[in-house]
């Protein structure tokens, strides 16, 4: 696989779609993530990218505000 695929949320842009392939960070980030259903495995759409502002994803028909420093945690496999 090409390592330029995967990327952090943060540096996806409006109507990209990807993967979460992992959570960098500590436990509690972790969890947090977790708790709102973003996993290893969940698929997202980008809806906007943070600029400015939170980054607003799609999880299925789920809507989610995050901001930049926990978007700079989530790896996503960008495309898939």
């Amino acid at each position: 696989m090409v390592m330029d695929m995967y990327v952090r949320l943060s540096q996806m842009h409006e109507g990209e779609t990807g993967i979460v392939v992992d959570i960098h960070g500590g436990p509690g980030a972790r969890q947090k993530l977790m708790g709102m259903g973003i996993t290893p495995g969940t698929r997202i759409m980008v809806i906007k990218s943070g600029r400015p502002g939170p980054y607003i994803i799609a999880i299925g028909n789920m809507r989610l505000a995050l901001g930049r420093g926990i978007a700079e945690k989530i790896l996503i496999r960008r495309g898939a």
